[in-house]
């Protein structure tokens, strides 16, 4: 028969993973100099294809079809676009409003968080299919 020490520290480890293995893990990201869009460039990408992206320490998150994206500026892992007319959120242990950050050859390297000032890469990059405007 088991002592209830025993019973009590099985009891104890089975609740210490419950809760490190259920709770939601952080957003990795590094911080970037973002350089703004001049204000007369007024320019548009529409997603053709949803797809489903995978952050770095995040939930997926879908870019939907039809959606626009405004260019807004830079940061050294691409062109920042961030989403017209709706809020676009990544998720880890908090939300945070995401901008698109595109590569060479519209691959999607990542997402540029304009509060933290800051990048969170997806691996590996994923090719958008987008109407520039």
């Amino acid at each position: 028969m088991k002592s209830l020490a025993s019973r009590t520290l099985r009891g104890a480890h089975l609740l210490a993973c419950i809760l490190l293995f259920g709770c939601a893990s952080e957003i990795m990201r590094e911080p970037v100099r973002f350089s703004p869009a001049a204000q007369s460039t007024e320019s548009l990408m529409i997603v053709t294809q949803e797809i489903e992206v995978h952050p770095s320490g995040g939930y997926s998150r879908k870019i939907k079809k039809g959606s626009a994206w405004k260019y807004v500026g830079r940061v050294p892992q691409g062109r920042v676009y961030a989403i017209k007319d709706d809020v676009f959120m990544l998720e880890g242990k908090h939300m945070r409003e995401a901008n698109c950050v595109v590569g060479k050859d519209a691959m999607l390297t990542g997402f540029y968080l304009p509060v933290e000032q800051a990048f969170v890469a997806i691996s590996p990059p994923v090719k958008l299919n987008v109407n520039l405007k």
